[in-house]
């Protein structure tokens, strides 16, 4: 199941860069590169606060604050350059792409993703 779920991040990675290098010739550089930037953004604040949940309450409260943060950062990217997801038939808006981005970070990170590994 672990490995089910990190193939699903790797692909959803990999279309979200697939789709924002399609807007290269079509956009602005900074617009291309909001597309890619910003849902990465949103889905290590998912998958970072999920991981945060394993530890100690002071890492949650970290997490939280580092969550929003990066969260706030890449929506406001994101909406000032009006990005557009376009590939082929499929038109996703740049804040609900990151709002995808998010829960699949959040939903796709386990417990035993994010321990430590500590060597003995």
């Amino acid at each position: 199941m672990n490995s089910l779920l990190a193939y699903i991040q790797f692909i959803y990675i990999g279309l979200v860069i697939y789709g924002s290098v399609l807007t290269f010739s079509d956009t602005s550089v900074n617009t291309s590169i909001s597309g890619i930037v910003a849902p990465i953004l949103a889905w290590f604040a998912g998958t970072g606060l999920r991981a945060s949940f394993n530890g100690d309450n002071n890492q949650t409260k970290g997490s939280i604050f580092m969550a929003v943060i990066l969260l706030a950062s890449g929506y406001l990217w994101i909406n000032s350059t009006g990005y557009w997801y376009v590939a082929h038939a499929i038109e996703i808006s740049g804040k609900n792409l990151l709002i995808i981005s998010f829960f699949i970070g959040f939903l796709s990170t386990t417990k035993s993703i994010s321990e430590l590994k500590t060597k003995s």
